[in-house]
């Protein structure tokens, strides 16, 4: 079998300030910008280990559709998903979460399908992020 690696997962978001705050404070750091001349895309990729997370900011960009609003209501419409992160303590993790302001109240551990505890916050702009018990 041919190797692959894990390189990147791409978003779109509203405010790339405001959502490269908040990936930093998960443990994301800057690796490239670029700004289109004309102000019409940019582009930030931030790096975590060998990960790449890549935000696409457009003016005027269209918000996350109503269906992604929960985990559950979208599983059955095609496409991306959530970005899943592990971390080694989940009770810490969240406790982590709250102290920063990235959520309001601490999280509900749950178990998942396949066995692994987790639960889920949203970025900035609603866009699901996973946090999943290291395996």
């Amino acid at each position: 079998m041919f190797d692959f690696q894990p390189d990147h997962y791409a978003i779109s978001v509203s405010d790339m300030g405001r959502s490269v705050s908040f990936y930093e404070k998960l443990g994301f750091s800057m690796l490239k910008d670029y700004e289109a001349d004309d102000k019409s895309v940019r582009i930030v990729h931030l790096i975590k280990d060998d990960f790449i997370l890549e935000l696409f900011c457009y003016p005027g960009s269209a918000p996350v559709p109503a269906f992604a609003e929960t985990v559950a209501s979208d599983l059955n419409v095609q496409g991306s998903k959530h970005i899943g992160l592990m971390a080694q303590d989940l009770s810490a993790a969240g406790e982590y979460l709250f102290k920063e302001g990235l959520i309001s109240e601490k999280p509900k551990i749950l178990k998942g399908r396949l066995g692994r505890p987790y639960f889920f916050i949203k970025d900035p702009d609603g866009i699901n992020v996973e946090i999943i018990q290291a395996r």
